[in-house]
């Protein structure tokens, strides 16, 4: 990288950033929820007791890799079926979990209506959470005979023993039967897939301090309700916000308004490692899919989300588990930096340079280490994004951003030039503006304003490349 602007600048000099001293790594299952409890998401201790003790990977397909990255606690969805193209194939994330869990108030003796069970992992958590009866319904009869049969072979069925609950299970013609009894009653009632309509007449097995917790809607933004009794045939729905989950089958409404249920039959699914592959690779393709938040902030993480495309060459499409993996991580800490929760952004790039580095992951963890206040380790990450491809020109701009404000402006800017003139980088504009200020610091005009009027190029809207350029256009006339 040639001198910079004839202010005496040296070329930039690896040498003098710090190294890497450290690699974030993801927390594991008790250190996640721990977090969470802290950060004032869990606030139920009986529930945080229940999850410490049930972690959700043992509920999962077994995750390839597992010597290279742990992925129990990302906020990642995990398959826990290997066909994810059908209903509700993922265990949902922790968030999602202590969501819908805390608004269910499980209580000790409780028996509770579980209609499509995504696995095994939310059931174990009924159990510990002190329900006498938990009835599970899953429609489909190879899903529900494959989860059955983990369930008993796992220690789950003799920890249900253990704990005096009772489960059982049953598909559409347990359902309706349980939706054609006048007295059957049910404490709580969960069902974890979206409905066209609110199944009223199921509802209506809720006692008086029972409730009940249904997802609405058709669109892609469906509404879970929180459901209680208002009288002794009225229903009170309170809407609590967007949980993006699919859709039951049409067969499941029409079971519980009274339709005959189709014939039912055994089929145990054999799981060959191609399948489980596949299931892994495409788990996270729709960042939306079973989020819990309001629509707003949902449609926030699906913009960030899809504003980096994939970085890895081997990711064209093919099924890569690795490249996909990583770049799953790298998106899901982008969307976390976003969101401001820079720790769990960190562990997030960390895994996936860990999984296959990468210039971006290491640049944009350096950039989740500056932004939590860590310049040094901040600095040391870019140089690392440097060495493994000087191409992108993120980790020079930001360096050169450090030493600015770090009030080393002479220093930053060769950096801030080699980004400006690297071969990768679609946000060119930033190193301009970068360089305004430097020069405004320095005193050159004639550079400050040649780099303001190249900010304004890319970022015509900027105010700040806006006055730079204005005031020392003024003292070039």
């Amino acid at each position: 990288m040639g001198s910079a602007w004839e202010v005496g600048a040296t070329d930039c000099d690896l040498s003098m950033l710090p190294d890497v001293e450290a690699v974030p790594r993801l927390p594991d299952h008790a250190e996640t929820v721990l977090r969470l409890a802290a950060m004032g998401v869990l606030s139920d201790s009986r529930l945080q007791e229940a999850l410490i003790s049930a972690p959700r990977a043992p509920h999962a397909l077994p995750q390839p890799h597992l010597d290279i990255v742990e992925l129990e606690g990302s906020s990642l969805r995990l398959p826990f079926w290997h066909d994810v193209d059908a209903r509700s194939p993922l265990l949902p994330s922790h968030y999602e979990t202590i969501q819908v869990l805390q608004l269910l108030r499980v209580k000790s003796g409780d028996r509770i209506l579980l209609v499509g069970p995504r696995g095994n992992w939310w059931t174990e958590l009924l159990v510990r959470l002190g329900a006498e009866e938990v009835m599970v319904i899953e429609p489909d009869c190879q899903r529900r005979v494959a989860l059955e049969k983990s369930w008993e072979a796992g220690d789950c069925g003799q920890l249900a023993t253990d704990l005096g609950c009772s489960v059982t299970w049953g598909g559409l013609v347990e359902l309706a039967d349980i939706a054609l009894s006048e007295d059957d009653e049910w404490d709580r009632i969960l069902l974890t897939s979206s409905l066209p309509n609110l199944p009223v007449d199921l509802l209506r097995k809720l006692p008086k301090d029972g409730c009940g917790l249904v997802v609405i809607g058709s669109d892609e933004a469906p509404v879970i309700q929180l459901v209680t009794r208002a009288g002794k045939r009225e229903l009170a729905a309170q809407w609590i916000t967007c949980w993006s989950v699919d859709q039951f089958e049409e067969i499941v409404s029409e079971v519980i308004e009274g339709m005959d249920p189709p014939d039912d039959f055994e089929e145990v699914v054999e799981i060959n490692e191609a399948a489980v592959l596949r299931a892994w690779t495409y788990a996270n393709c729709d960042p939306l899919r079973d989020r819990f938040a309001p629509e707003r902030s949902l449609r926030l993480i699906e913009e960030i989300w899809d504003s980096m495309a994939p970085f890895h060459p081997d990711d064209d499409g093919s099924d890569d588990i690795r490249a996909r993996l990583s770049n799953d991580l790298f998106r899901m800490g982008h969307v976390l930096q976003q969101l401001g929760v820079f720790n769990l952004a960190v562990e997030h790039h960390s895994e996936s340079f860990r999984m296959m580095p990468s210039a971006e992951a290491a640049t944009f963890l350096g950039w989740a280490l500056g932004q939590s206040g860590d310049t040094q380790a901040s600095l040391a990450w870019c140089k690392k994004a440097i060495e493994v491809d000087p191409t992108l020109g993120n980790p020079w701009n930001d360096i050169g951003a450090i030493l600015l404000t770090d009030g080393e402006p002479r220093e930053a800017v060769p950096w801030l030039r080699a980004a400006t003139e690297a071969p990768r980088y679609e946000a060119v504009g930033f190193p301009w503006l970068n360089l305004a200020k430097v020069h405004e610091k320095l005193g050159n005009k004639m550079a400050a304003f040649e780099a303001a009027r190249q900010a304004l190029e890319h970022l015509p809207e900027d105010l700040e490349a806006a006055r730079i350029f204005d005031e020392f256009a003024e003292g070039l006339l």
